[in-house]
């Protein structure tokens, strides 16, 4: 872990209730940044610049069925790695403050945060959630499944790369998911450059697969970056072709393509209502080849939180 994260200027609320409630609200970015220094004080129409130009070689791979189901519980976190009472979640937020923090025993209660995926200011500690860029099904299904109980730990609380984890608002992260790069987007365009870079600089760092949906849709948001990343495939042989029943479809603006392979399950998403869009775009239940709806009523993944 940096130095810099034992220098946080830190102070010690007497209780949680002392502490100010400020809610998430839109306000522009401020002049001190957080880890991403290529991020600017808001100018319209600026593109984020990656502050890593390099190139990245990644393995193109569809998963199938033929994995272990997902199981989060496999990958432990957040864990205290120094034993200094400051869990993988209160490290990340103590290191991203853009200054003093205030502190509940342990936890970190309130500071000054930006949520990078929306630009949004954040005050209340509660509000956010500490995403993995790559999240962690997404990892399983790209080849962690393989990995022992150490390794997938390690990877849940990776602190030495600083983007692996990032500070950002509760409903960003749920709008998220275990969503990758085809099917989401942080909402602030202006982070996408620096989200293709951090995302497809992991892939290769853990040795994880992509997609092909996932690559193109690397690829398109690197497009217009000024930083010159480029991705290499290394897969010997030709690229897999998208499915035949690949199906367009579009997101705030921009087109994205989910070749719908048998490679979702209700453990890939957050909410009741993301696993549905996806079971219904899928072909709901007169196909169901994702196996989201075992009673075959037209609801998908009624566990989940929100399901009629």
């Amino acid at each position: 872990m940096p130095d810099a994260r034992a220098r946080a200027n830190v102070t010690i609320a007497p209780t949680a209730t002392s502490v100010p409630q400020g809610a998430a609200t839109a306000t522009p970015l401020p002049t001190a940044k957080p880890r991403v220094d290529s991020i600017p004080t808001v100018v319209p129409n600026t593109v984020v610049t990656p502050s890593l130009a390099s190139a990245f070689t990644l393995s193109v791979s569809e998963a199938t069925n033929a994995i272990p189901r997902y199981k989060r519980d496999h990958w432990k976190h957040w864990i205290d790695q120094d034993g200094d009472c400051h869990n993988t979640r209160a490290e990340v937020l103590l290191d991203e403050a853009l200054g003093p923090v205030a502190l509940d025993g342990c936890r970190v209660v309130s500071g000054q945060w930006i949520d990078l995926y929306t630009g949004m200011a954040v005050s209340d500690a509660s509000v956010l959630d500490v995403d993995h860029m790559v999240p962690l099904a997404n990892a399983h299904r790209s080849g962690g499944w393989a990995w022992d109980a150490s390794r997938k730990q390690a990877f849940a609380n990776d602190l030495r790369d600083d983007d692996h984890l990032i500070a950002v608002t509760a409903s960003a992260n749920r709008s998220k998911g275990a969503k990758s790069p085809e099917h989401w987007r942080p909402p602030d365009a202006r982070y996408w450059c620096e989200y293709a870079t951090d995302w497809a600089r992991i892939k290769e760092a853990w040795n994880l697969s992509v997609t092909l949906a996932e690559l193109a849709a690397i690829e398109d948001m690197l497009r217009g970056c000024p930083s010159g990343v480029q991705i290499v495939v290394g897969n010997a042989g030709p690229l897999p072709q998208l499915s035949p029943t690949a199906t367009p479809v579009t997101a705030e603006g921009a087109l994205y393509y989910d070749p719908f392979g048998p490679d979702r399950n209700c453990g890939d998403f957050g909410w009741w209502m993301d696993a549905q869009a996806f079971y219904e775009a899928a072909g709901g239940p007169a196909v169901d080849i994702h196996r989201l709806d075992g009673d075959a009523d037209g609801v998908a993944c009624q566990s989940l939180s929100g399901a009629p």
